[in-house]
């Protein structure tokens, strides 16, 4: 709850132009480089305070726009802009950079792979630099302020302040996207997709907004206000019983234990799910080392983060999975190919098989803490049960190599419906499985992740993914099952995994206390425990 502050996209206003002389072309260019060169500095900045309050995954989205404002065709076209029109640097940056990001709104499998509001962000982040604003406008955001924009980009969430804004409201953004990954690390309710905000919205009025809904009430009378005050205050009353049981086992009412285990990318993120009762790590994310880097880590440094990150767990079991990346996100030190439809294209498995050296390096790290902690291993993507016995020839080799007897687990991402329709081929080769309910809607229900104008189709308790789920938890057998995603995080789905069968679910660390409280208070039906042989509990 708090009073509308509306946010004005730069590149959208208008801006001093005005025509120069061919004397002054130089002078002007000169302009634009001082504001790139501060840019530059800003970005670093940026990218340490984040690493620093958050973790390195997301800084890496800075790392990204730093090798963008390099780009030689970029500067070139600014330079050209201002020898053909003869105006001024900010007229040439709006210019330009609007452009680019029409183009890269409609780019082809040719173009380069920058995303088009990374690219719009830095334009915005010039013209600041142009126009002698050396301070953010967000950083100056009154307490209790509900923030209102068109969007948001990286440059504006990294100044968000939990202590001044007490939620986003945007009128466009999709669940992928820079401003929701960055809302979400910060806690900050967000809620995106109106496009008319701006119009039905005041500066001022007060706002109540509901993250978890995604609704926004404008200017409510006192009986609203009130119930929204209750609602908040039971909210936080939850929260804190939540954090004083978060240590203790998560068992429903009748005694099934239901393992609540952490998604992690960073020591931050482990510590925090040490501190919030995780049983484990059940999934621990490669890409933040990734994208925090120019070059891919070396065996030795993979292998120091690796262990720094996990020694917070002691003896609990970590999943460790292998990188999940391809067409969508760049591999420092490979030159991928742009792909028309990356998420249809070279993900996970399919590109670590092409890249075995890849590959191996990441392997030979996991097995080495394999002999030092309980671990096992992940596959992501996995679509053909040849993918998996692929990867388990190039583990028993290097297994060999470190004079290992056996293998820890190995198991399999199931996030394609080719995948769950034909588990009985993929079990066999698989010790455990890992159900990543974000691809599996994706690719069953024939919507982008990442695109804001099918958002409405992601459905990930549409009765499609929850027969799919149905379908993997009776063929697996005996296979252990657990779910990662979205819907494992929500508390309102948590009842129908449990009648699925589902007993492990892996969260963001924030999550684990809440879950656990949830599972507290549900119930397993006797006849769920005995269609899935498990025996009744005793209390």
């Amino acid at each position: 709850m708090g009073t509308a502050y509306f946010y004005e996209d730069i590149l959208k206003q208008d801006q001093a132009d005005y025509e120069i002389e061919e004397t002054e072309v130089e002078l002007e260019y000169s302009r634009i480089q001082r504001a790139i060169r501060c840019v530059l500095r800003d970005l670093t900045r940026s990218a340490d305070r984040v690493v620093e309050e958050l973790d390195e995954e997301v800084a890496g989205i800075f790392h990204a726009q730093q090798s963008i404002l390099e780009n030689a065709p970029l500067l070139e076209e600014m330079r050209n802009e201002l020898e053909q029109e003869m105006v001024n640097a900010e007229e040439v940056v709006k210019g330009v950079f609007r452009r680019w990001e029409r183009k890269l709104s409609k780019r082809t499998a040719h173009m380069p792979s920058f995303p088009d509001h990374d690219v719009a962000d830095i334009g915005r982040m010039i013209l600041h630099s142009l126009r002698g604003m050396h301070t953010h406008s967000l950083e100056d955001v009154p307490e209790g302020s509900v923030l209102v924009a068109r969007r948001l980009l990286p440059s504006d969430t990294v100044h968000l302040s939990r202590k001044s804004v007490v939620a986003v409201v945007v009128a466009f953004a999709g669940p992928g996207s820079h401003a929701a990954l960055l809302t979400r690390e910060l806690g900050i309710p967000a809620v995106a997709q109106i496009p008319d905000v701006l119009h039905e919205v005041s500066a001022g009025e007060l706002l109540l907004v509901d993250g978890s809904s995604g609704t926004v009430v404008v200017a409510p009378d006192d009986e609203t206000t009130a119930s929204f005050c209750q609602r908040l205050k039971q909210q936080q009353s939850s929260a804190d019983e939540a954090r004083q049981l978060c240590h203790q086992a998560a068992k429903t009412e009748e005694g099934t234990y239901v393992e609540i285990t952490a998604n992690i990318g960073c020591r931050e993120d482990a510590v925090l799910a040490a501190e919030n009762g995780a049983d484990g790590v059940g999934l621990y994310r490669l890409e933040s080392v990734l994208l925090s880097r120019k070059v891919f880590p070396s065996e030795a440094e993979l292998l120091t983060e690796m262990r720094n990150t996990l020694a917070t767990f002691g003896g609990q079991t970590s999943t460790l999975r292998l990188l999940d990346v391809g067409g969508d996100k760049s591999v420092p030190g490979l030159d991928l190919p742009a792909e028309s439809n990356p998420f249809l294209g070279r993900r996970g498995v399919r590109l670590l098989l092409e890249y075995p050296d890849l590959l191996k390096t990441q392997l030979r790290v996991f097995l080495q803490l394999a002999q030092e902690r309980d671990v096992r291993i992940l596959v992501p993507m996995v679509t053909l049960a040849e993918e998996m016995t692929r990867i388990r020839d190039v583990a028993e080799d290097i297994a060999a190599e470190l004079g290992m007897r056996k293998l820890p687990p190995v198991g399999a991402m199931i996030e394609t419906p080719a995948a769950a329709l034909c588990l009985d081929t993929i079990t066999p080769h698989a010790d455990f499985l890992s159900v990543g309910t974000n691809d599996l809607t994706q690719y069953t229900m024939v919507v982008g992740r990442e695109n804001p104008l099918v958002e409405h189709y992601f459905q990930d308790d549409h009765p499609a993914v929850l027969r799919l789920l149905e379908l993997i938890c009776e063929d697996a057998g005996d296979t252990p099952v657990s779910v990662c995603g979205e819907l494992a995080s929500r508390t309102s789905g948590l009842q129908t995994l449990l009648d699925l069968g589902i007993r492990s679910l892996s969260v963001a660390p924030p999550l684990v206390p809440e879950l656990k409280h949830a599972v507290r208070r549900a119930c397993v039906s006797p006849r769920t425990r005995k269609h899935y042989g498990e025996t009744i509990p005793t209390k």
